[in-house]
């Protein structure tokens, strides 16, 4: 025996540790919301192309968008155009949308739309390393006198590429700094500084290059902002060109990199581009199960929610039955409240999904009722068992279909669905009922009776608590972790809280 209780107790956990470590890794790993009701914003990034083509000439449109390994998770993307045919194709580490038409005349409209969420891109950090060394420029007089001059207090201000490069930003900004002003001509937009920060860079044979980056605000038409970056032989280090600022700020979508613009057609002139950026909020399991559909994760194929959707909704119901008699075996076993059969209760207050507790307590002390007194009556028949519960079955399917009709006469519309009370699991209450009332009286039946009505409301609370519902449908590990309790139970041979008050007046009387 002491044996077989460890052999228990060894499954119990390993079952219980089992099912904690599939719900963790669905909610830590995959990101899986806790509740249903939690949601996240996502951004969608729309993007016009408007220009005119030339009369009935080829027309091709090429357009740069967000790479892959950029810092957020793309969900979905969308080219939208009349008679052009899309492709996309990567040119060194960027993606390129192409849009192309035979013939196209007047002005021509092209949208592209993105949706992403914050959630960071795994793929970010890993994007493929960059170049660590790069060939000096040949410069002559005045300007390779300046480069030299700048790169002098820039080696003896840093100790590696980071620094350095913000060293360099930082003297390339100074109004001040003669040779600085003498490389920019007096020219200080932020492409020129740009173009110099490579020259002093290059100078120093370290590889830079430009990367255009789109903020996420809402509601304001906007185009990427330059930025510059750099591989240091481990990761790739963002500045900004102005400040110097180093790494991108959490609202910045890396959009394409290189000195091309945004896009350029052939066919057409007078391209514009039009960038807006709005933010939505999205159910957090919908916005889990889109990022594992984009990456197509192969654990989320052996998910409930990749069943069809009248599936699912048989699930959802089908799932938490292991809830309502987990309550059962607690009451029947710790509290020692006395039922009709043991999972009867379950059955009946899955019933009540449709009638309400109200409602079902009533249809169902009703039916019993009368079935019940069609039972006795049965009873000085002698008649044999199989043929006495098929005349209580059918009396019973005649009284639910009687009450119906009535409800639906006098206005009372719940008792339209008293047709979903399991016309079997009835009969055998009546049956139980009546041998329980014959056996110990009909003070105990009414007693299991009640018994049978409490812990069937129970169920049903426990079984239609939304919270519950969502929880165990996304997380099925949950069912292995009430399959270890309910074999702990199985073992529990102690007093029940009922014992403990039925007693209560024995002890007292010996004190």
């Amino acid at each position: 025996m002491k044996g077989v209780k460890l052999h228990v107790r060894v499954l119990a956990l390993a079952l219980l540790l089992i099912g904690a470590a599939s719900t963790a890794w669905q909610i830590f790993v995959l990101n899986i919301p806790v509740s249903s009701d939690t949601t996240e914003p996502v951004w969608v990034i729309d993007t016009k192309l408007t220009f005119n083509a030339r009369d009935n000439t080829p027309v091709k449109v090429q357009m740069y968008v967000p790479p892959s390994w950029s810092k957020f998770i793309t969900l979905n993307e969308s080219f939208i155009s009349k008679n052009y045919g899309v492709n996309t194709d990567i040119v060194n580490d960027n993606r390129q949308a192409v849009w192309s038409a035979r013939r196209a005349e007047g002005q021509q409209q092209l949208f592209y739309r993105l949706m992403l969420t914050k959630r960071s891109n795994s793929r970010f950090a890993e994007s493929e390393a960059g170049p660590l060394f790069r060939e000096s420029p040949d410069l002559q007089g005045v300007e390779k006198v300046a480069v030299e001059a700048l790169l002098k207090p820039i080696r003896e201000h840093s100790a590696d590429i980071e620094t350095f490069i913000r060293e360099a930003i930082k003297l390339i900004n100074e109004p001040s700094n003669d040779n600085a002003r003498l490389l920019l001509g007096n020219n200080y937009t932020q492409n020129n500084k740009s173009m110099v920060l490579e020259l002093l860079l290059s100078s120093a044979h370290i590889p830079v290059e430009r990367v255009r980056t789109l903020r996420l605000i809402s509601g304001v038409a906007q185009t990427p902002e330059l930025w510059m970056r750099s591989y240091n032989g481990k990761r790739w280090l963002y500045f900004n060109p102005e400040t110097g600022a180093q790494g991108l700020p959490n609202d910045r979508v890396v959009w394409w990199t290189g000195n091309d613009p945004i896009a350029k057609v052939e066919g057409g002139r007078h391209l514009k581009v039009e960038i807006t950026a709005n933010q939505k909020v999205m159910n957090s399991i919908t916005l889990a199960q889109s990022i594992a559909e984009s990456k197509e994760n192969k654990f989320w194929a052996l998910s409930l929610y990749d069943l069809p959707l009248q599936s699912q909704q048989t699930f959802e119901i089908i799932l938490m039955i292991p809830i309502g008699v987990m309550l059962i075996l607690v009451l029947r076993n710790i509290v020692g409240l006395e039922t009709l059969g043991t999972f009867t209760p379950v059955l009946i207050g899955l019933a009540f999904r449709e009638t309400q507790v109200l409602w079902g307590i009533i249809l169902f002390t009703l039916i019993t009722a009368l079935g019940l007194s069609i039972r006795s009556y049965l009873e000085h028949l002698h008649l044999q068992l199989l043929s006495r519960l098929s005349v209580v079955l059918t009396f019973v399917v005649i009284i639910m279909a009687l009450i119906s009709v009535l409800g639906h006469r006098l206005g009372l519309d719940r008792g339209l669905s008293i047709a979903l009370f399991p016309m079997v699991i009835l009969t055998m209450s009546i049956e139980r009922m009546s041998i329980v009332w014959e056996e110990r009286g009909g003070l105990h039946a009414g007693k299991v009776g009640i018994g049978t009505l409490i812990a069937a409301t129970l169920s049903h609370l426990m079984m239609t608590y939304p919270a519950w519902t969502y929880f165990v449908f996304t997380f099925p590990g949950m069912l292995l972790i009430f399959i270890s309790f309910m074999l702990v139970l199985g073992h529990y041979r102690g007093y029940r809280l009922t014992e403990l008050f039925r007693f209560n007046a024995m002890i007292k009387g010996r004190q």
